[in-house]
């Protein structure tokens, strides 16, 4: 599990880390303004604790859902 440390911007980083994420699919089906979350994303807002985990909450649910599919 990774760790943050204060001051760092955990949303922002972890969009440059996984740059076939959509800032704005990813805020759509979250149901979050996609201005806000570009917002997170370029650091320009910090998000709450709690946002943030309904943020890793939907990431570990997408992944959970793409490890499911067969082709």
């Amino acid at each position: 599990m990774v760790r943050w440390l204060p001051g760092e911007n955990p949303v922002g980083d972890l969009f440059n880390e996984f740059p076939e994420l959509n800032v704005r699919q990813v805020a759509r089906a979250m149901g979050i303004n996609e201005s806000l979350m570009q917002q997170y994303v370029n650091g320009a807002k910090r998000p709450t604790a709690e946002r943030r985990i309904e943020i890793e909450s939907f990431l570990h649910k997408l992944a959970e859902r793409l490890s499911k599919i067969k082709l």
